[in-house]
């Protein structure tokens, strides 16, 4: 597995307010986080000649990347709009802009999501009100399998099957998410939660509770990429990108594999012999986490414990802060915000940088992000590591 360039680095994060902001449109809510992260780096807006974004999910927008860099007043080099879905499509923003930079195609590359999916939903919607199709309702829709609670609880369900799984297995994982949330100054989720509350939480669909699945957010997040030499004669605290990986084996969740056969496992193995460590070195991890289940299946592909053993790890307290390596110390999707899984990068990049305060993981030198698109259809692993 080839490694990633070490010529190129994160020098900028951005991150807008998040939760409910009404009047604002993806394009703004974009344009604010990459300007953010523009100033964090040093950089002037005018440096960025390269943009790569996800169109929004509530209004999908062909063409988005133009559409954002003619809104921000810039003419760059090297455009690009990615979905290939969830935190994965984050991941691959950041994957084109080192290949657009050691290329040559630009030399500074802005990677940003962001849109008004909570304001944007009316009255009588609920959950994420996506525009777009995913490609198999045709298979789906006629027999009840409608958005993508009820395909998650599937999956939710076929792990309590396998491995005798309990509820609060499921639960430790919302709580750990908000407690964490509860250290975040720019966090939707405030309120404390108990394991009462979570077992007192609606069901959405059998075995997920509304307390299973993450929030619905305004909000938006960015990245800024450079050459390490510019990074270095800025005097910039950037963040090396170890490596990353992918595994797509299905679109439509009845061509879904089983749980240990889903593309987790050969990314994660592809990461990290390709950045010379594994999870044992990791001092936190960033993990998909739109639904609970996501982080117990994560866990266990990447390695850190063994199958249906997820739930007990994260109850031993490994995944809180104080513990081996904790999981999404910023409260995650469940509990920070869902940004399309790009709050997870920029909060990767900030404990790396030791700038996170009073959730700062000690001595965090080295980070995994790992999410996944659809229903675990495209499974995405990267590692990064403090310069």
């Amino acid at each position: 597995m080839p490694r990633v360039s070490d010529e190129v680095v994160i020098v900028g994060i951005g991150e807008t307010p998040v939760g409910k902001l009404p009047g604002y449109q993806a394009v703004q809510l974009q344009a604010w986080a990459v300007q953010d992260a523009v100033a964090d780096s040093g950089l002037r807006l005018k440096d960025v000649d390269g943009l790569i974004n996800l169109d929004p999910y509530v209004t999908p927008n062909s063409m988005f990347s133009s559409t954002v860099s003619e809104y921000l007043g810039l003419q760059p080099r090297f455009i690009s709009t990615v979905d290939v879905g969830g935190t994965v499509t984050a991941m691959t923003m950041i994957q084109q802009a080192v290949w657009a930079i050691e290329s040559g195609h630009c030399e500074v590359a802005a990677c940003v999501f962001g849109e008004n999916s909570l304001t944007a939903r009316t009255d009588e919607t609920h959950g994420l009100n996506m525009k777009n199709l995913l490609g198999a309702e045709e298979w789906e829709d006629p027999f009840g399998v409608h958005g993508l609670v009820t395909p998650y609880a599937l999956v939710a369900q076929r792990y309590r099957h396998l491995y005798d799984a309990q509820d609060e297995d499921f639960a430790e994982v919302a709580l750990v998410a908000r407690r964490h949330a509860l250290n975040t100054d720019n966090a939707q989720m405030k309120k404390p939660m108990a394991l009462a509350d979570y077992l007192g939480s609606r069901m959405i669909s059998s075995p997920l509770r509304l307390l299973d699945c993450c929030l619905i957010s305004d909000g938006g997040g960015a990245v800024v990429l450079t050459t390490r030499g510019r990074a270095e004669r800025m005097g910039c605290r950037y963040v090396r990108v170890r490596s990353m990986a992918m595994r797509s084996t299905h679109n439509s969740i009845v061509q879904q594999p089983d749980i240990e056969e889903l593309g987790f496992k050969e990314a994660a193995r592809d990461a990290f012999d390709s950045a010379g460590f594994g999870p044992q070195d990791t001092q936190l991890a960033l993990l998909h986490d739109a639904f609970t289940i996501s982080v117990l299946v994560t866990l266990e592909a990447l390695g850190y414990c063994g199958p249906g053993q997820a739930g007990r790890y994260m109850r031993a307290g490994h995944g809180s802060m104080g513990g081996a390596c904790p999981v999404n110390p910023h409260g995650g999707l469940l509990s920070q915000a869902h940004i399309g899984g790009m709050l997870h990068i920029t909060e990767a990049v900030r404990q790396l940088r030791g700038e996170a305060g009073d959730r700062q993981v000690p001595h965090a030198k080295r980070a995994v992000v790992s999410g996944n698109g659809g229903v675990f259809s495209v499974c995405g692993v990267m590692t990064l590591e403090a310069a």
